[in-house]
């Protein structure tokens, strides 16, 4: 792009040899180069984020797709139970949140009762983890196996049955043997050997524990739905729209970058061209102002042929139209 000193001479050059004529209609060679520059200089910069937008273009399709698949799934479900949103208390966020929490809670408690085994620390520590993972685990089946029931009822009730006799006679098994660790433990002061020696530490122990999978219980109650497929269906069109979405602001931000950069130099071009005309003009002999002069320039860039941002922008486009039916959902 040229400089001021650049278009100031070649517009005194120009202008002592009566270009453009007065009557001519058409741009001097100056402006018309000039304009060829920027327009140059635009295609280099669409070339240079052509790349990123292939790119996001390249994975906004395959989503697209999936999304119309499932979205036509999810209208002809809803419509069939008469239902769109599924009906939780405790998002999926806070679920997994409470349930990690419940396993750290369990670990230390189960760590006192393998510590009897007299095995290393990373086995003691690695069994604790397997009983503090099992829990929560069997607490997630149960509390969907209550949630979404079963015709006939007994179906489900003996899964929820079998579960819960399991987990709490395991829980028992745990806090006698770790009842015992305390007894053998509690050779070190009477105090704390009568209480050891007690029945009530064992079924304190288990009591927390018990508290810990009936917690565990409710929270997976309170996250599901009844309708396991409305469910998948609901969690499945949320992730693929959020990840479009995120597509659509990088390909948004890029494009708009790539727009100012392009504005910046027909901007810088238009000014040159003004400073042009404005000293060609003065410095004529007659200081008349050419007819060429009162046409302007007009930015001729193929974005569909360079960059092919304008295709990225249709198809970004023609999915937020086909979003907006379904955003309710």
């Amino acid at each position: 792009m040229y400089t001021k000193k650049e278009v100031q001479k070649n517009a005194i050059v120009d202008a002592k040899n009566n270009i453009p004529s007065r009557d001519d209609p058409n741009f001097s060679q100056f402006e018309q180069e000039c304009m060829a520059m920027a327009n140059n200089e635009a295609r280099q910069v669409m070339t240079k984020f052509e790349p990123q937008l292939e790119m996001l273009n390249g994975k906004h399709k395959p989503m697209l797709k999936e999304y119309q698949r499932i979205s036509k799934d999810y209208d002809a479900h809803s419509k069939k139970i008469e239902r769109s949103e599924p009906s939780v208390e405790l998002t999926r966020g806070k679920y997994y949140i409470l349930m990690f929490l419940f396993v750290l809670g369990e670990i230390p408690m189960n760590t006192i009762a393998f510590s009897v085994f007299r095995e290393s620390q990373i086995f003691t520590w690695i069994m604790a983890l397997g009983v503090a993972v099992a829990i929560p685990w069997i607490a997630h089946a149960v509390g969907i196996l209550i949630k979404r029931g079963s015709v006939p009822w007994w179906k489900n009730g003996i899964g929820v049955a079998t579960l819960l006799m399991l987990t709490v006679g395991g829980l028992a098994a745990i806090g006698y043997v770790r009842t015992e660790y305390l007894k053998d433990f509690s050779s070190t002061g009477e105090t704390v050997a009568s209480f050891a020696h007690s029945s009530f530490m064992g079924i304190a122990f288990v009591g927390l524990n018990l508290v810990i999978l009936a917690a565990a219980i409710l929270c997976s109650y309170f996250a599901h739905d009844k309708d396991p497929l409305l469910e998948h269906l609901h969690r499945k069109t949320n992730q693929i729209n959020k990840a479009m979405r995120a597509i659509e602001a990088k390909h948004n931000k890029i494009v708009t970058e790539q727009d100012q950069k392009i504005n910046r130099i027909h901007q810088q071009t238009q000014e040159n061209i003004y400073y042009y005309r404005k000293i060609n003009q003065r410095e004529r002999p007659d200081h008349e102002k050419p007819k060429s002069f009162e046409k302007e320039h007009e930015v001729i860039l193929d974005y569909e042929a360079k960059g092919r941002s304008g295709n990225v922008q249709k198809m970004l486009n023609a999915t937020m139209q086909m979003q907006a039916p379904t955003a309710g959902q």
